[in-house]
């Protein structure tokens, strides 16, 4: 589960000139608290997560650039959970903190986003594209309803908006984002085609 630069990032290295509700569902997923129903989104309850997400990318409409995106998201979510979420979690256990790796893993991921927000020369356009998105187009049966992703979108905006610009992760630098970003994009590409 990497940050919501970073979903775009990896979502700007397969596409640039999209809908802004390619960019609203590509960070979507993660609209809920509910720690549940978010595992049941990301497929992360499943035995078979890459079994599933090949029956979802089955289901899914690809022409509809919410949904488009949203399940890009996912795809993401899985690869990171795969290699980037363990390194991590060694990391930390490695200086003596495998009990709150996880608090460390999430701060060092904020950091890790609004560096991006701040240093990406594109961000910043893509989020105006992102606040002003008409979410009254979101067509999807997908579980998330107009007014949460304009909940959650507002929510997100703000977030980086108001963020330092003078912050940098230490773990989750920028070249090692880059490759993720690039690696997850070609891995993407090539999946889609199995």
């Amino acid at each position: 589960m990497p940050s919501t630069m970073i979903h775009l990032m990896t979502a700007h290295e397969l596409e640039q000139e999209v809908s802004t509700l390619f960019w609203v569902g590509n960070f979507a997923p993660d609209y809920t608290n509910d720690r549940e129903l978010k595992d049941k989104i990301h497929l992360r309850v499943s035995d078979d997560r890459w079994g599933e997400l090949k029956t979802l990318r089955d289901k899914i409409d690809m022409e509809n650039p919410f949904e488009r995106g949203w399940f890009l998201h996912l795809f993401i979510d899985a690869c990171w959970d795969e290699h980037e979420l363990m390194e991590y979690k060694s990391y930390a256990e490695s200086f003596g903190n495998a009990e709150n790796w996880f608090s460390g893993y999430r701060n060092e991921i904020g950091l890790a986003t609004y560096y991006l927000y701040h240093h990406l020369p594109w961000a910043k356009q893509v989020w105006d594209l992102i606040k002003n998105a008409d979410l009254s187009m979101i067509n999807t049966s997908l579980p998330i309803s107009q007014s949460d992703a304009g909940w959650y979108r507002d929510r997100v905006v703000a977030r980086h908006f108001e963020s330092e610009a003078n912050i940098k992760p230490e773990f989750f630098t920028y070249d090692k984002i880059l490759n993720f970003s690039q690696n997850t994009a070609a891995r993407y590409k090539a999946w889609l085609m199995e």
